[in-house]
């Protein structure tokens, strides 16, 4: 496998959980108002932009510059531990992600300008997209491995200096959790960000508007207009996927963009198109609020954790930044 076939099935890997074509929904326990199984979902909108795209989980998020002060903070703490050991470890550049990743979530081809782009998107929009999914924490910060032992805490001793437990990984997430170590152990989530609980809900939503039939009902619509396009796919995911243009995707930014081909291009400006004429964002994006709130009500508690740990993390990174200064 390549270096850019592993970062690619990673990707993919992540953002399998996220999407609505990631296997089977769980069991719904709730009737909607149509009678058909699954919460009553609100009046489906029509969104016209980016900003039109907000789920009930983004109340216990960050935004994404907060993330990114995160991360900043995270990559200067690693530096700085290091460099205790005579270690100068170089690391990668954080910026703010521009696009969020629910427009994406919910079927959403609007900011990728399919008639020049495809389904690639704009330079960078993949790499945005994975980012804004892992909550900012899709940046390999890669350690040589004489030096491993200081980073992971396997070394007791090194330079003549002793290492602190877990190593400086183990400090970094000590120092961001300062005074939120309570919430931390609650969580279980090692991930030094605690997204796992969103990601969970996310990935949960997604799964069972997949298999909502109003989502279906939606869905066949779509079939029907790309096959009248003369593009007779059974999915939207399968669109997207199609084999002859998975190389176009550049999913990091160190990777550079590839060119679209006119094929893709048709098909991605035809799948826009219906997408449009059936509402399917809308359905999706009515059908992820619904089943978000319905989550959110059953792990209030654990939700609660998260933002507390993340609005922690917050506070200690503008400190750590603040001494790195």
């Amino acid at each position: 496998m390549t270096p850019r076939t592993k970062r690619l099935f990673a990707a993919v890997c992540l953002l399998s959980a996220l999407t609505t074509a990631c296997g089977p929904a769980g069991a719904p326990r709730e009737t909607g108002r149509d009678g058909g199984s699954g919460p009553a979902a609100s009046p489906v909108p029509r969104p016209r932009s980016a900003a039109d795209f907000v789920v009930p989980l983004q109340r216990y998020e960050l935004t994404s510059r907060q993330y990114a002060q995160v991360q900043r903070a995270r990559m200067a703490a690693v530096r700085q531990c290091m460099r205790r050991y005579g270690i100068t470890l170089a690391t990668p550049a954080i910026r703010e992600v521009r696009r969020p990743h629910v427009p994406a979530l919910v079927g959403w081809l609007g900011d990728r300008n399919p008639s020049r782009y495809g389904y690639r998107g704009p330079a960078g929009f993949q790499a945005d997209r994975y980012a804004s999914a892992a909550r900012g924490g899709t940046k390999a910060l890669f350690v040589p491995d004489r030096y491993g032992g200081v980073y992971e805490g396997s070394a007791g001793v090194f330079a003549g200096r002793p290492v602190p437990p877990g190593g400086c990984h183990g400090e970094v997430m000590r120092r961001l959790d300062q005074s939120g170590e309570a919430f931390r152990a609650a969580l279980e989530d090692r991930a030094i960000v605690p997204w796992k609980a969103l990601a969970d809900i996310e990935g949960e939503a997604a799964r069972r508007v997949a298999s909502d039939h109003r989502y279906r009902q939606a869905e066949q619509h779509w079939r029907a207009c790309m096959k009248r396009s003369g593009h007779p796919y059974a999915t939207p995911a399968d669109a997207e996927g199609d084999p002859r243009w998975a190389g176009s995707v550049s999913v990091t930014e160190e990777e550079p963009e590839r060119p679209v081909s006119r094929a893709e291009i048709a098909v991605a400006v035809a799948d826009e198109s219906c997408r449009e004429e059936v509402n399917l964002p809308g359905v999706a994006l009515a059908l992820h609020i619904a089943y978000q709130k319905e989550a959110i009500d059953a792990d209030a508690t654990r939700l609660d954790r998260v933002k507390r740990l993340l609005d922690v993390q917050l506070g200690n990174s503008a400190d750590i930044l603040g001494a790195a200064s």
